[in-house]
């Protein structure tokens, strides 16, 4: 007797919470988006009882997804349906930058879906006042599981730097450095763990051309990225946060440790945004210059932070989005 009401208080539990075996996903909509990728990127477990809830978590995956537009999810006698729309994900983004007599000029071409994995490829050429710089950049957080990925980057780049102090110039000098990065990730609930190698090798020329500084580091990058965030039709709501870590050993085993973070809030009041930020970085090493990455420097508008040859510093960010007309917002800040 008590086993029959266990099996049907066992029934009763089933049938509340709606869990049914995923059998198989059907993705439609795809014209370019594979649909390994989508079951990669959404987390998504075939065989494995799925519940509402699970379906409601799998949406907010894949509504996260840049590359794709979510059109509707349906989970019916144990078969996902996703109806996708791809974007267009090929963009060519011209480097053009002027800064006192520093001028950069190139092109990266940036591809966003590459070969529908929804992984970025951009690989980019500019050159600036005495080098040519090059760019290969791969980034894929689900590449080989839902929660493992990789990001590789190869590049060559150059920073001319002139610091004014009250329009008197205290310091030139141009760095130039050679980066590989391999960084592994990893994918738990809404944080992203990264860690790899990193090696760097570095020159600094004074404004006449002289050597003044060269070195060779390695060391491990560390990564944390926290995407607290819920996806909207435009924008997010909702925090994310950002850490970085370099460990690195130069030729004259000194080791050097830099810390940089980032948080951005975003609270959406009606149509429009109130966009909240702070940045601030640690050096423990005066001649470690920070390198631009893909896209440039993460921070804040017409601010370089490799302007600045100081250890330490922080900043913040305000920023109000009035809504126009769909996705496009007048956008002051301060």
């Amino acid at each position: 007797m008590n086993n029959i009401y266990l099996t049907i208080f066992i029934l009763f539990i089933s049938q509340a919470i709606g869990a049914e075996v995923l059998k198989d996903v059907i993705v439609i909509g795809n014209k370019r988006t594979t649909k390994s990728a989508i079951i990669q990127h959404g987390q998504i477990k075939i065989g494995s009882d799925l519940t509402n809830e699970g379906v409601n978590t799998i949406k907010e995956h894949l509504g996260r997804i840049n590359q794709i537009t979510l059109k509707n999810i349906d989970f019916t006698d144990g078969i996902l349906t996703v109806e996708i729309m791809d974007k267009w994900t090929l963009f060519p983004v011209p480097m053009i930058t002027e800064s006192g007599n520093y001028h950069n000029r190139g092109l990266i071409l940036y591809e966003d879906n590459f070969l529908g994995t929804l992984g970025t490829l951009a690989p980019g050429v500019s050159w600036s006042n005495s080098v040519f710089n090059a760019l290969l950049y791969y980034q894929d957080e689900s590449l080989f599981s839902p929660a493992t990925g990789i990001k590789v980057l190869l590049m060559r780049k150059s920073d001319y730097v002139e610091f004014k102090r009250r329009d008197i110039v205290n310091n030139i000098h141009e760095s130039r450095y050679d980066l590989v990065m391999i960084t592994p990730n990893y994918l738990y609930k809404e944080n992203v763990f990264k860690a790899g190698p990193v090696y760097i090798n570095k020159k600094i020329y004074d404004d006449a051309g002289g050597e003044i500084f060269r070195d060779k580091s390695k060391g491990i990058f560390f990564r944390h990225h926290l995407n607290a965030f819920q996806a909207m039709d435009v924008m997010y709501e909702g925090v994310v946060t950002t850490y970085d870590l370099y460990s690195l050993r130069s030729e004259s085993h000194k080791w050097i440790f830099r810390h940089e973070f980032d948080v951005k809030w975003s609270i959406p009041t009606a149509k429009n945004f109130i966009n909240l930020g702070l940045h601030g970085h640690h050096v423990n090493d005066s001649s470690f210059l920070f390198p631009k990455y893909l896209g440039g420097d993460d921070g804040f508008r017409g601010y370089d932070k490799s302007s600045l040859p100081a250890s330490k510093n922080i900043g913040a960010m305000m920023m109000y989005q009035q809504h126009l007309y769909k996705n496009v917002f007048l956008s002051p800040f301060y």
